[in-house]
């Protein structure tokens, strides 16, 4: 795993994960060796691939937990990546889940409230736009015109406005509470 861990500090993220790749074949139950390959998928961009690793690290974190086997590695960390990795592949729900769970661990860490928030604030609009589409599909065809495209410029300028507003009022929060997750990517 060091070899994975040097590669990953020169940057070299296909070596990082061809090394964490063989650490999990050696040691399948390691759940280290499965969240570096997360981490590492994650950076190249394959971000179904990284969940997986991220899954796989949970559950086998949860093994070594009940087995009382040392804890290196945070769960907060893993459900934490799991809910970026699913963000990233449109797996809402599954992020959302994910971030709740970091909270329910430490109901302080505000780039998880952030993602949280984030993540619900996109679901909500597909659910918007989903109806939207199901009304517009009901609804008679009277005349063509351009409303469609104004309507979804509208959602799009207001999405906007409100993802600055929770930027700044989670930004906000940080600078009081003085907490900042140090992150890698």
């Amino acid at each position: 795993m060091h070899a994975g861990n040097d590669a990953y500090a020169r940057g070299n993220y296909d070596e990082a994960q061809s090394a964490f790749q063989q650490a999990t074949l050696e040691k399948p139950d390691n759940p280290i060796a499965h969240y570096n390959r997360g981490t590492a998928l994650y950076r190249q961009g394959k971000f179904r691939e990284a969940t997986q690793a991220f899954q796989v690290s949970l559950l086998r974190h949860s093994e070594q937990t009940a087995k009382q086997i040392e804890n290196i590695l945070n769960r907060s960390s893993i459900l934490y990546n799991l809910g970026n990795a699913q963000f990233k592949v449109g797996d809402l729900t599954g992020a959302i889940a994910s971030y709740e769970q970091v909270l329910r661990l430490d109901p302080q860490d505000a780039d998880a409230q952030h993602n949280l928030a984030l993540a619900l604030q996109h679901l909500r609009q597909q659910e918007d736009l989903t109806q939207q589409q199901a009304n517009r599909s009901t609804a008679p065809k009277t005349e063509p015109n351009d409303s469609g495209r104004a309507e979804a410029l509208r959602l799009l300028e207001r999405f906007s406005e409100n993802e600055n507003r929770l930027r700044q009022k989670l930004l906000q929060q940080q600078r009081k509470s003085g907490y900042r997750r140090e992150k890698d990517w």
